[in-house]
């Protein structure tokens, strides 16, 4: 019986010299993890920022009041059915802007200002075909210089929200122009 256990012992031991070979390569427990890379921040704004959400924030409250009043004051049916559209897409923009320029300690007023609410209150008493041709005239051309604004935005910032931002209002606004011509 002493031989058999010999010979099982001579086999069985190049299998126990694996096993302990390989128990000394596993470590108890697991490695420490490496550190979290730091969060990245967003760039700063900059004076030409600050001053990009400000005109934007302008341009948001004007066309939002006066694409309400093209629902109710307008004689096209093409810019009637537009403007609930311009409506939620500039709110929604208004919003997303208002989030940003909170997080960068900038304060946007909540009403247009004084001029634009001039022009609001006299697009106010227009209807039929003097509210299109005004509401037109008006939308063409603050639409042309803000993309001017946006443009400039787009390849000087460095901030990528307000570059998202301005290319997304830059699509809308052409599609806005396009179906208001």
């Amino acid at each position: 019986m002493l031989a058999l256990s010999r010979c099982k012992a001579l086999t069985y031991s190049p299998l126990l010299i694996g096993l302990f070979a390989l128990s000394a390569c596993i470590s108890p427990g697991q490695p420490p993890a490496p550190p979290l890379p730091a969060l990245a921040q967003a760039a700063p704004f900059t004076s030409a920022d600050a001053n990009f959400v400000q005109q934007l924030n302008e341009m948001d409250l004007t066309h939002i009041a006066l694409a309400n009043l093209a629902k109710t004051h307008s004689a096209r049916n093409d810019i009637a059915l537009l403007s609930p559209t311009i409506v939620k897409d500039l709110t929604e923009n208004h919003n997303t802007l208002t989030k940003l320029a909170t997080t960068h300690t900038l304060t946007l007023p909540a009403k247009p200002s004084a001029q634009n609410q001039k022009l609001i209150d006299r697009l106010q008493h227009l209807y039929g075909s003097a509210f299109d041709r005004s509401y037109s005239r008006y939308f063409m051309s603050s639409t042309a210089k803000m993309k001017l604004v946006l443009t400039t935005e787009i390849t000087t910032s460095k901030n990528t929200d307000l570059i998202k931002i301005a290319t997304d209002i830059m699509t809308k606004i052409k599609t806005y122009q396009s179906q208001i011509k």
